[in-house]
């Protein structure tokens, strides 16, 4: 009766749907293409075979994650869920967009290759996360924990810095800030132990790499870590 009276409709499309985004939509929606860089995930447009390293990956700091990928290539459908997701409240957009990054998960051999990954959220600031009522990484990390099983953890925390947000800032400014705005947890630095040796950072967006090489160069101070991944919804690949 309910639905009925209410009827769900498409976030993109708007016509009457059972899901978030009807099927066409889902479909529709502008995945990475192959070749890309098996380091940093983006894609090498014009290249024959896929390279173990690229142009993009010589601003990113050493000792920084292993690997990155993304499920979806920014476009205006694309970025208007990212949107939606992040600064209307629409929470439940991370359920249907989950799928996605499963679906990139079966095409990555370095995720395939272990079964005890601990899928770790980027965190927000905190006045953010109170102005937004979540995180929208931790959303996506809960999703995707529903779809293959694997735990979360959070010994990740955002410290204030001079910018709350790094949408702006040039890719020089992302990194510095970064290095500045994440460290473990007091609970997690007093006992330094990982839970797993293999870790995957969760977010929704890579631009530069900045945020996800600054939360691995933390995690890296955990003992026992062996591979630190990145899995992030949307790849915003710059020119």
């Amino acid at each position: 009766m309910l639905s009925w009276l209410y009827p769900d409709t498409c976030e993109l499309c708007g016509e009457r749907s059972d899901t978030t985004l009807c099927p066409t939509c889902r479909e529709g929606l502008a995945r990475v293409p192959r070749p890309l860089c098996l380091h940093c995930g983006t894609p090498t447009w014009g290249k024959a075979h896929e390279a173990q390293c690229c142009e993009a990956c010589e601003s990113l700091p050493a000792g920084g994650f292993d690997f990155a990928r993304s499920a979806l290539l920014r476009d205006e459908n694309n970025m208007s869920l990212i949107y939606a997701l992040k600064y209307r409240r629409a929470n439940h957009l991370a359920r249907a967009l989950a799928p996605l990054l499963a679906e990139q998960w079966k095409q990555t051999p370095e995720l395939r290759a272990h079964d005890d990954w601990v899928l770790v959220p980027v965190p927000v600031e905190r006045g953010r996360l109170f102005r937004r009522g979540y995180n929208q990484a931790e959303e996506l990390a809960l999703a995707l924990r529903r779809i293959l099983g694997f735990r979360v953890w959070q010994p990740l925390h955002r410290l204030p810095t001079a910018y709350a947000s790094q949408t702006r800032l040039s890719a020089r400014a992302r990194m510095i800030n970064a290095r500045k705005a994440y460290t473990l947890k007091r609970s997690v630095e007093r006992r330094p132990d990982s839970v797993s040796p293999h870790l995957l950072l969760i977010d929704d967006v890579y631009t530069t790499g900045a945020t996800v090489s600054a939360c691995a160069a933390v995690l890296r101070r955990l003992n026992g870590v062996s591979c630190i991944g990145v899995l992030t919804l949307l790849r915003a690949v710059r020119g």
